[in-house]
């Protein structure tokens, strides 16, 4: 018998819990015995005085048996699943292309996605910015979706690892997200739960991501591949720059647009690379292939296949199929997007080159914008955001946009202008600032 203040006290106090102990303080969580203050504590303490790898084996355990686990046992030798997850970032959106192009590839893509948190951005919110789109469906129909779409584009429900469900929106408001432990047991207990044969992750760091340093980056990125290689899954791991926002365009409808217009051929260079890269890791992983001969190869293949058209069919198939309208989706038809925002410029107070970018304060003003929630019960504006953003390295002149700003005209955005203005550093004319790299390590 375990009473959760003294569970509270112990990690507080630097002791290590036992997995007793954790499966208490989960399983009251989910069924509500344990409110919502005393976990917030909890999650406070793990963050303050860490988890040891068996305790975070134990937090993984321990989430992953509050719901249901996938079962794909009928189509064993028949199909092949797989999935991505990326620990976030500003403009991050990759999955949007990722999914339909691993389609195209001959494989199944179950892939249960998360919201916002903090600074970047979720899948689900970028999602069901596009109208009608659902993402929140029973397990009946999730899997009826997988039986005939190969794919689906889902949300977290009360059956699906419920624990990481109400933890991950509580980490968002109390200032625990950081946390290698909660990170590692929250993405690996939906992976793992999804059951895929193969897993690529997406672990990013600089100014905005999560983990900042290298190091710490690499770390977690070593955790999380452990952790998926122990639950029998094929992982790979890549370890990508978050220097500078993910493409031209951050804001959750923005986002969206810019993920359309790769899928049929546009969009800009950055985001596309690490689509089509992420998507051959994974691709090649599935077929017991690894190291960078293995991702070249197949690199070669998605590439062929974005080109194709086909991936662009797939994701409005599957757009459809959660209830959106195809004409929402095709180019000349997105006035659901432009429409709803004023979009005016963020303009250049003198000359230069972008030497560096404060990548977190522009996830910080999209939160101000009202792009994000500061709240679990807030609703997100999915409209307002950047498009048309300099990159590291591009010249601009005084005057010359540094990003367009789309915004709520009825919300004062003075603080944020000025936030956005301190966010780029611009070194002289004529500085010679290489382009960031996209991916420094595959683990």
């Amino acid at each position: 018998m375990f009473i959760a203040q003294e569970v509270i006290r112990k990690k507080r106090d630097a002791g290590k819990l036992s997995s007793a102990e954790i499966q208490f303080m989960i399983k009251g969580f989910v069924d509500g015995s344990i409110p919502e203050y005393q976990m917030s504590a909890l999650a406070m303490s793990i963050f303050m005085r860490g988890f040891d790898a068996e305790e975070t084996a134990s937090l993984l355990n321990a989430m992953i048996s509050s719901g249901v686990k996938y079962d794909w046992s009928k189509y064993k030798g028949q199909r092949t699943f797989v999935d991505k997850h990326s620990t976030g970032g500003v403009g991050d959106k990759t999955s949007l292309v990722i999914l339909p192009l691993l389609v195209a590839d001959g494989l199944d893509v179950p892939m249960i996605s998360g919201r916002g948190l903090g600074h970047t951005g979720g899948t689900l919110d970028k999602l069901e910015s596009i109208p009608g789109f659902r993402t929140r469906v029973d397990t009946p129909t999730y899997m009826k979706w997988m039986d005939e779409n190969h794919a689906g584009f889902g949300a977290q429900t009360d059956e699906f690892v419920p624990a990481d469900k109400k933890l991950y929106a509580l980490r968002d408001v109390t200032a625990t997200v950081e946390s290698r432990a909660l990170i590692t047991a929250s993405i690996m207990s939906k992976k793992i739960a999804e059951s895929p044969d193969a897993l690529v992750l997406d672990v990013k760091f600089g100014s905005g991501a999560f983990m900042s340093k290298y190091e710490d980056a690499k770390a977690l990125a070593e955790a999380l591949a452990a952790a998926g290689r122990a639950a029998g899954c094929k992982c790979v791991a890549a370890l990508t720059n978050m220097d500078e926002p993910l493409g031209r365009s951050a804001g959750n409808a923005l986002e969206v647009e810019e993920c359309l217009d790769i899928l049929q051929g546009a969009g800009p260079s950055d985001t596309k690379e690490l689509s089509l890269r992420l998507s051959a890791a994974v691709a090649a992983a599935a077929r017991g292939e690894f190291g960078l001969d293995a991702i070249d190869k197949a690199y070669a293949r998605m590439k062929n296949l974005l080109s194709s058209g086909k991936p662009f069919e797939i994701f409005c198939r599957t757009a459809v199929m959660q209830g959106a309208r195809l004409d929402d989706l095709e180019r000349k038809s997105r006035n659901w997007i432009d429409g709803n925002a004023k979009i005016v410029p963020l303009v250049a107070l003198a000359d230069g080159v972008v030497e560096q970018i404060q990548t977190r304060n522009l996830g910080i003003a999209i939160l101000e914008m009202g792009g994000g929630r500061k709240r679990t019960e807030d609703v997100i504006n999915p409209f307002v955001g950047f498009t048309q953003l300099r990159k590291v390295g591009e010249s601009v002149r005084k005057g010359e946009p540094l990003c367009m700003m789309h915004i709520d005209p009825s919300r004062d955005n003075s603080a944020v202008e000025k936030l956005l203005q301190e966010s780029f550093t611009l070194a002289p004319t004529g500085s010679k600032i290489e382009p960031l790299p996209l991916i420094k390590e595959w683990l």
